[in-house]
């Protein structure tokens, strides 16, 4: 549905001018007469400037925390019982992000000119997100947009935090092996040579250790080019590999059988799943709209793909936790929690308290995980620089056999 703006003359011959939302401009210019506007001056499809440039905006990009840090604005300055609009435009002056500052004055804008405020939000689903803009567009046609702002600055902040703390689980581990990795190379690249020079000075035959280190740091030296640039193509070539679909699936599916990590991303993702879907059905949404909603949100393919086929089933006439069954990825406590909250009649509370129990557990295992990696990790790097030491310095315990 296209939006529109216009400048015309109602029956009193006043001049008017604002937007309006139709499918085409012959029923735009229908809905304007009904509207009391009899003479159209001017009417063109409204397509605000910034939307062109906002996927451009990369210094600038709108998290998921800015949105959240807004939502939660926007509620307060509802609750105190300021309108709308001069809630966005108090918003706006508070707002560090310019992106998000061009967004809210625009939305503030096409709200003023008589537009809707999901209307406007889908011009940024991008920013908003589907769930953002269903519940937004459930709340206007139920009048209770000041209690599902709230909802859903509670839902963003949860899903956020959420998100940090997995990413950083998962950063921890590969910021230390990276660091390792330079560490071996740089004594590999600039020490092993060093002590080559000397050991051939001396002639003799030299510990296989010793032969094998200093084999690896020629090679390296060598090939450093072609090993830098086959990791760059790695990298790249794993990247360009997650936009097909199916090596998505095979990567996330491996990630999930990946030892203590694959039950961080379960856990983590069974707590995204049931906040995002109790958010959504406390709100009046449809299950199956819910379910659609969820499944995209779903950061892991393996479970999307699981969601949309409880969808499929629901739309059968198969009960929610009927259908989780049926997807051996769902743990027994969603199946049974989903079960028991169709049979009370309280879905959403059932599936809001799935949510905090397995952020409760995402807690506990990034703080398990955190404690096992720092020993793990010390271990790892002093094994390996300890191995190199013994390697370089075997020779010099048997220095009278070298020198000839």
């Amino acid at each position: 549905m296209a939006i529109y703006k216009y400048v015309g003359r109602d029956v009193l011959n006043r001049r008017r001018h604002g937007v309006v939302e139709a499918e085409s401009l012959e029923l735009a210019r229908e809905i304007l007469f009904n509207k009391g506007i009899v003479s159209v001056e001017k009417l063109k499809e409204h397509k605000p400037f910034f939307s062109k440039e906002i996927s451009f905006s990369f210094l600038s990009r709108v998290s998921l925390k800015d949105v959240a840090i807004f939502t939660r604005q926007l509620y307060a300055m509802i609750h105190a019982g300021i309108p709308l609009v001069q809630a966005l435009r108090i918003i706006k002056e508070q707002v560090k992000n310019k992106t998000l500052k061009q967004i809210v004055e625009d939305i503030a804008a096409f709200i003023e000119g008589g537009g809707k405020f999901s209307t406007a939000l889908s011009k940024y689903k991008d920013i908003f997100g589907e769930l953002y803009i269903s519940m937004i567009r459930a709340a206007e046609e139920a009048g209770t947009l000041e209690e599902t702002l709230k909802r859903l600055a509670d839902y963003l902040e949860k899903i956020e935090k959420l998100r940090g703390k997995v990413k950083s689980a998962m950063f921890y581990p590969v910021f230390v092996l990276i660091i390792a990795t330079l560490i071996v190379a740089g004594i590999l690249i600039f020490v092993i040579p060093t002590f080559q020079k000397l050991y051939q000075s001396l002639g003799g035959q030299l510990p296989l250790l010793t032969e094998l280190i200093i084999k690896a740091s020629q090679i390296l030296r060598d090939y450093v080019g072609w090993v830098f640039l086959f990791l760059v193509l790695l990298i790249i070539g794993f990247i360009q590999g997650r936009r097909f679909k199916k090596f998505k699936y095979i990567t996330d599916y491996l990630l999930l059988k990946f030892p203590i990590f694959g039950e961080l991303i379960l856990k983590s993702s069974m707590a995204n799943f049931t906040r995002t879907l109790s958010s959504m059905v406390s709100s009046g949404i449809n299950i199956l709209t819910a379910l659609q909603i969820s499944a995209e949100t779903a950061n892991n393919e393996v479970i999307k793909e699981a969601i949309l086929k409880v969808k499929s089933d629901v739309e059968k006439g198969i009960s929610l936790s009927t259908a989780m069954v049926k997807q051996k990825i769902f743990p027994p406590m969603v199946v049974n929690m989903a079960a028991i909250g169709e049979e009370a009649g309280n879905l959403d509370e059932m599936l809001g308290k799935v949510a905090d129990f397995y952020e409760e557990e995402v807690d506990r295992t990034v703080e398990g995980l955190t404690s096992l990696i720092e020993p793990l990790m010390i271990v790892f790097i002093g094994g390996i620089i300890g191995f190199i030491i013994v390697a370089l310095y075997l020779p010099i315990f048997k220095i009278g056999e070298l020198i000839k």
